[in-house]
């Protein structure tokens, strides 16, 4: 009976604290929590699921929801109502946990639940523009299981928490070959992924839903330890034009073979001497822009981030991603010009920084995007042990855009002020780059309008024009408007390129044409002989056989008068020649 008042006191007390410090919380919008606390992600995942919670789980399970509720508050520029919420949850959450018996099992899943309560909380609040980490792993993805000698596949989820989108990300694991780091069968120099895009989101609800996976076949070593392993991935991504670098860890339980021991028992003080490793750091290309067909110098340099550890012995093999689509055709983006992609370093001691400078040149037929050399390295430190290493930079590579235009047909080529003329061409991307965003607008003190967007144009595509301008005023030189092209590439650079074009305006007092083909057919009108046309030609000879006729009539007419005449005089004589013979 007092053991069980004892308890109920305990449970008391524990509730009253919490309760006071939570209205504490509440009355400040921004209530400043410990960082110092802090619990493996996997404790609770540890425990024997079915066996009943202590209050040390009780803790554990406090500790995974509050740190979960900072990571919230340190990235979000939270409002008090949000903030508020959160506290609410967070308080019920605990007086809920304190005062109720569960299993270990239940409790795991109710913080989950809490954790996904507390990121609705949340809302649409904005995003903290200070910020600076961007990618995170999404929560739902649950700790894997393996067993030593088999085969088992690691998901990564990746969340874009920015505000802007994040391109061209590249994870890659950290490797070790120590048993106690890694416990998988280390296959290849560089086991890397790529994600192309992972775009922003408005509010974490939805940065889940765009989240991206990413997924390793491991095979676990038969020499792993038995324990939870803390995994690290590097990982490389675009943002805003600049490159950006992060780490990201993740766990996977793994039974080892009878005798390897565990990886609890493993510790500094048992003798065991760090891993001496080797990272890059940065790395510069000369010329700072490589263009594809172009040699180019580049400087990685490399850091030995012991404290105490010499390196030695060192060979730097550095490898570019490979292109092409099926073993005939696949090349390496980058060739060394000496012919050897191996670069030795003599040693390096702890804490330098030391750099390694190889020629390369890149192939005319890249395309303009960023490919990615593999820098594997190869060591030893002061006493002759082996280490092996691996990362990768991504070296951005550009095309320059090669634009051209077809001739432009204009209908018709010449139009009156306040009338509209079509103008059609073709754009050619003669290049490896595509064009985005081509639009086309003329420029002239005589026409207006006809501004025309294209859009995306592949390499070796054409786009279309088709514009109408409109004449606002009378041309008074000779007749030349600008068709001013513009375009980007992939990475927002605007180029712009112009094209001469000949179209008359006119006036209406004019007539239908401009003034300088009045002038000629007028000057033609004046210098051609002045002719007669067919209808008067035919007057003129229908004219002449009238008149024709008319004469002939007349004649004829006059040769019966004379005629008669003589009839009638030779009448007269007989009659004169009869009246003397009677007369006699």
């Amino acid at each position: 009976m007092k053991t069980t008042r004892i308890c109920r006191i305990i449970k008391f007390m524990m509730l009253l604290l919490i309760t006071v410090a939570t209205a504490f919380a509440i009355q400040d919008p921004k209530p400043v929590y410990a960082e110092t606390v802090s619990v493996n992600a996997t404790t609770l995942s540890n425990r024997d699921q079915s066996a009943t919670i202590t209050n040390t789980d009780r803790q554990t399970a406090y500790v995974l929801i509050l740190e979960h509720m900072n990571s919230i508050k340190a990235m979000y520029d939270l409002s008090q109502a949000a903030s508020e919420r959160m506290d609410a949850v967070f308080y019920q959450a605990n007086v809920y946990i304190a005062n109720t018996d569960m299993t270990v099992g239940q409790l795991s899943s109710y913080v989950g639940e809490v954790k996904s309560e507390l990121s609705a909380s949340v809302g649409d609040a904005a995003i903290a523009s200070s910020t600076s980490k961007f990618l995170f792993l999404c929560n739902e993805v649950p700790v894997s299981n393996a067993k030593y000698g088999e085969s088992t596949t690691l998901v990564l989820s990746l969340i874009n928490l920015g505000v802007e989108n994040v391109t061209d990300v590249v994870i890659t694991p950290t490797v070790s070959t120590k048993a106690s780091e890694w416990p998988f069968v280390i296959q290849t120099a560089s086991d890397a992924r790529m994600i192309t895009s992972l775009p922003a989101a408005s509010s974490v609800e939805e940065s889940y839903q765009k989240r991206q996976d990413v997924s390793w076949d491991f095979v676990v070593s038969p020499d792993a330890m038995t324990g939870t392993y803390a995994l690290t991935f590097h990982v490389q991504y675009y943002r805003n034009g600049n490159i950006e670098e992060t780490d990201l860890k993740t766990y996977i339980d793994i039974t080892g073979a009878p005798g390897n021991g565990s990886l609890s028992d493993v510790t500094d003080t048992e003798g065991n001497v760090s891993t001496p490793r080797i990272i890059v750091t940065g790395f510069t290309t000369d010329p700072g822009e490589v263009y594809a067909g172009d040699t180019f110098n580049l400087t990685i340099s490399v850091q030995n981030t012991s404290d105490d550890t010499t390196i030695s012995n060192i060979q730097f093999d550095l490898k570019a991603a490979q292109e092409g689509k099926d073993d005939e055709t696949t090349y390496e983006a980058f060739l060394p010009t000496s012919g050897s992609a191996t670069v030795y370093v003599d040693s390096i001691a702890p804490g330098e920084t030391t750099d390694i400078n190889i020629e390369m040149t890149a192939r005319s037929d890249l395309a303009q995007k960023p490919y990615v050399v593999t820098v594997s390295a190869a060591y030893e430190d002061e006493e002759n042990n082996p280490y092996t290493a691996s990362t990768n930079v991504s070296i951005p590579v550009k095309q320059i855009a090669r634009v051209d235009t077809g001739e432009a047909e204009v209908l018709p080529e010449s139009v009156a002020v306040g009338s509209s003329a079509n103008i059609m061409f073709s754009i050619y991307n003669m290049g490896k780059t595509t064009l985005y965003n081509v639009q086309v607008a003329f420029a002239g003190d005589t026409v207006s309008g006809g501004s025309t967007f294209i859009g995306k144009i592949e390499p070796g595509a054409t786009g279309s024009v088709d514009a109408m301008v409109d004449g606002i005023a009378e041309t008074m030189d000779d007749g030349m408007i600008t068709a001013v092209i513009t375009y980007e590439d992939e990475a927002g650079n605007v180029s712009t390129l112009e094209k001469e074009i000949t179209l008359w305006v006119y006036l209406e007092d004019y007539g239908a044409y401009d003034d300088m083909e009045y002038m000629d057919e007028e000057m033609m009108m004046e210098e051609e002989p002045q002719g007669l046309s067919i209808a008067a030609v035919i007057g003129i000879i229908v004219a002449g056989v009238v008149v024709v006729v008319v004469v002939v009539l007349l004649i004829v007419r006059s040769k019966k008068k004379r005629k008669a005449a003589l009839a009638a005089e030779l009448r007269d004589l007989e009659e004169i020649d009869n009246d003397d013979t009677t007369n006699v």
